[in-house]
């Protein structure tokens, strides 16, 4: 390994380091913390409520997919 690619790891990991602890400095704040912990926390349950939404229709999309083109079939093959 040589110097160049050292010097950018130990950068990437002061900069996760320091991305981190500012995150936990923001979460933890013991005026604002609260708050924003429970606005993360329904922001989080919200992105998974629309996701399971999501993944639902999808997988209805592709079943009903599947029907017709199994229809399709039976109608071309004898």
């Amino acid at each position: 390994m040589n110097q160049d690619s050292t010097d950018v790891s130990h950068l990437t990991c002061l900069l996760w380091g320091v991305a981190v602890g500012a995150l936990a400095m923001f979460l933890l704040d013991p005026e604002k913390g609260n708050r924003r912990r429970a606005l993360a926390r329904d922001k989080m349950y919200s992105a998974m409520i629309r996701t399971g939404k999501r993944v639902d229709a999808k997988s209805r999309d592709l079943a009903n997919r599947a029907k017709g083109l199994r229809a399709e079939v039976r109608h071309v093959l004898p």
